[in-house]
């Protein structure tokens, strides 16, 4: 098989991904953004990588050097992860309807039949199949009538030894006491991933338990600024701003905290922490409970409920014992459920078969 992905940049789940299929037998080409600077795994691994922008969903002169680079090698199918690259392959593929173009959904929410900018991705007629990285996003393509055997749920993969990390890490940087029980979140903190609910769950925590909390990223919610001020919780709320040691801090709390509201796929963050025996509390929206088994690996909420939030933490804070058990079965979840290995088998088999028809 010929395989040509047509993508922006690419995680270490998704080099793994094209280097496997090349070591497998494949041919594989990889347009990709001339601002990634990720490349070189994917060379060593045997991937042919063209830089291509790709500027906007109509992009005539991005489709028109697809089209030509498809007619020279001979591709057998296209693999395109994001709403400019799956329209800007659908159009190039026009003249050469033969090679299909298999899509990626790796988050619910915003698609409407009555949006014509849907119809140049995943309604659009042509589109032969469509990666749902999640149930929750093959759930949401379905209630939007797009076909069910144009649906694959196939979990993005990782290894958990991928976050092992030898960095030690003094959480005393961020004003936070030994002994303390700390809950992290990663990620841009915007409004649907729900920070202001674990903020207002904070003053319900009993002061005994000792619980702060360590945000890392940029914060582009404007009303966290004045909920983390409030005089109960300003002590024990530390803001770090973004790092690029995200994940390494995230293994260094006692539990990690996504409280979502909407549109959650299946979160990497979440991943990263369970695979260093962070156990997790999630908020019971899209993949995330795909990912914690409430009451084994971490525990599920319902979204916007301070008090039920508040609760969970509680719980693991007053019981360490039960949330260092929750963590080491959090990483054999990764490991034995969200494996790249099976990522890559069942994405190969799907190619094979669409490639094949």
């Amino acid at each position: 098989m010929h395989l040509l992905a047509v993508t922006e940049t690419n995680d270490r789940s998704e080099v793994e991904l094209y280097c496997a299929l090349v070591a497998r037998g494949h041919k594989v080409d990889l347009i990709c953004s001339p601002l990634w600077r990720g490349e070189a795994p994917l060379i060593r691994g045997g991937v042919d990588v063209i830089k291509m922008p790709i500027r906007h969903r109509l992009d005539l002169h991005a489709s028109g050097e697809i089209r030509h680079m498809i007619h020279r090698r001979s591709h057998d199918l296209i693999y395109a992860v994001l709403n400019r690259q799956i329209a800007v392959s659908l159009l190039a593929t026009r003249a050469h309807k033969h090679i299909p173009v298999i899509g990626y959904r790796g988050t619910t929410g915003h698609l409407s039949r009555f949006d014509p900018a849907s119809w140049l991705t995943y309604f659009h007629p042509r589109l032969k199949g469509i990666v749902c990285v999640s149930e929750a996003v093959r759930q949401y393509l379905l209630s939007k009538r797009i076909p069910d055997d144009r649906l694959h749920t196939i979990h993005k993969g990782h290894r958990p030894e991928w976050y092992d990390s030898d960095q030690t890490v003094d959480l005393s940087e961020f004003g936070i006491p030994e002994g303390a029980f700390v809950i992290g979140f990663t990620g841009n903190i915007r409004p649907v991933k729900g920070v202001d609910v674990l903020l207002r769950a904070l003053p319900l925590i009993p002061s005994e338990l000792n619980v702060h909390a360590l945000l890392v990223g940029e914060v582009r919610d404007e009303r966290i600024a004045a909920l983390a001020a409030n005089p109960t919780i300003a002590n024990r709320v530390h803001l770090a701003g973004y790092r690029t040691d995200a994940a390494v801090l995230a293994g260094a709390c006692q539990a990690f905290v996504m409280p979502s509201i909407e549109r959650e796929g299946l979160p990497r963050a979440v991943i990263e922490a369970m695979s260093q025996c962070v156990p997790a509390i999630v908020s019971n929206v899209g993949g995330l409970p795909e990912l914690v088994e409430d009451g084994v690996t971490g525990l599920v909420v319902p979204p916007r409920d301070p008090g039920a939030l508040a609760t969970a933490i509680a719980e693991l804070a007053s019981d360490r014992q039960q949330c260092h058990a929750m963590g080491l079965a959090a990483r054999s979840r990764i490991g034995k459920h969200f494996n790249i290995d099976t990522t890559i088998v069942r994405i190969e088999a799907l190619f094979e078969s669409v490639a094949a028809h």
